[in-house]
């Protein structure tokens, strides 16, 4: 089955009040929520991801646990440790409420990582917390093991992000590791240059999809002849392919470089976060890549595409297409 899978990544429609203030329609993506049979995901795409696409058991494995098994050096992986995944955001101060930035969840090159690991080492010597660099967006907190986590923190883009922050028992040690690390990097240099080439500093780590450092034995690939290909980076997905003897490909220009070739199909990873905001990354969506993934299916070169946001994942195929008596509503009323 040729199956072309799209994944909205750091996308959760927001709430029904209001969202539609000055946003664009878009037929394409309309056109696609009407016609389509969606379904919820339990609990985001990510475990959709591992269960279908993925070795089935890795599913049940913490965010942060699949990524330490492909990333961590041996010297990492200390008895009874844990691993954090840490996410670069950006707070601002809201009328009554620290809010987190619309755009706030930061990506950081290679370079801006290691220059954080390295500072860290340095400030946080002595403590049992290590800082790992990575390729993609998040890096990853390693630890002693405590029964806490946060949320993913796309999840509270432009809001309140209290409900996201870590809970358990061993909240408050994490929260407390938190804030020093805000206390660290205000007045950091990487800041004064990312304020200087105007993008957001990074105000602190956020700590999420926790669990316990899996053995290096369970890190060896797992080759899987059907595996579909994956485009674009995402250090969960990313992680998944490379224990399977696989990897990404850079997220191709236009989706028609993307589409399958043969039955084992295509995942595309499309990137919301973007430096210009959600509504230039919905307009390149709707533009570039939505009506030549439905061309695809018109033309039978997809025999079936899944479009996956936030919390549900919207399934069509080409006879769907036919349900000319869904009527299209504003995307934002569809999502909601």
């Amino acid at each position: 089955m040729r199956e072309l899978v799209l994944i909205l990544t750091d996308f959760f429609p927001p709430e029904p009040d209001g969202a539609g203030a000055g946003a664009p329609r878009l037929p394409a993506l309309e056109t696609i929520l009407a016609r389509s049979r969606s379904a919820d995901l339990a609990p985001d795409w990510r475990r959709w991801l591992a269960s279908r696409a993925a070795a089935p058991w890795r599913a049940l494995t913490p965010a942060a646990a699949v990524a330490a098994a492909w990333e961590l050096s041996p010297r990492c992986a200390q008895p009874g440790a844990q691993v954090w995944l840490a996410t670069p955001v950006h707070y601002f101060a809201g009328l009554d409420s620290v809010h987190l930035h619309p755009e706030g969840v930061l990506r950081l090159d290679a370079a801006q990582q290691q220059t954080l690991v390295a500072d860290f080492e340095r400030v946080f010597a002595g403590s049992p917390w290590q800082l790992h660099t990575r390729a993609s967006r998040e890096l990853l907190l390693s630890g002693p093991a405590i029964e806490a986590s946060g949320a993913d923190p796309a999840l509270f883009a432009g809001i309140d992000p209290s409900a996201g922050l870590p809970r358990g028992e061993g909240a408050a040690t994490l929260r407390r590791l938190g804030s020093e690390i805000e206390m660290w990097l205000y007045e950091h240099p990487l800041n004064s240059e990312r304020r200087a080439r105007g993008e957001l500093p990074v105000t602190t780590l956020w700590f999420w999809g926790s669990g316990p450092i899996p053995a290096l034995s369970a890190a060896a690939a797992e080759a899987s002849a059907a595996q579909p290909r994956l485009y674009g980076s995402d250090t969960y997905a990313e992680a998944l392919w490379r224990l399977q003897g696989s990897g990404a490909e850079p997220l191709p220009a236009a989706v028609e470089a993307a589409l399958p070739t043969s039955d084992c199909g295509s995942v595309i990873l499309y990137p919301m976060s973007q430096p210009d905001g959600l509504t230039a990354a919905l307009l390149q969506l709707e533009l570039r890549w939505l009506p030549a993934a439905l061309r695809g299916l018109r033309t039978r070169r997809v025999s079936v595409l899944r479009l996956l946001i936030g919390t549900r994942a919207y399934t069509l195929r080409r006879l769907n297409l036919a349900r000319f008596w869904r009527r299209r509503t504003p995307w934002w009323e569809s999502l909601a």
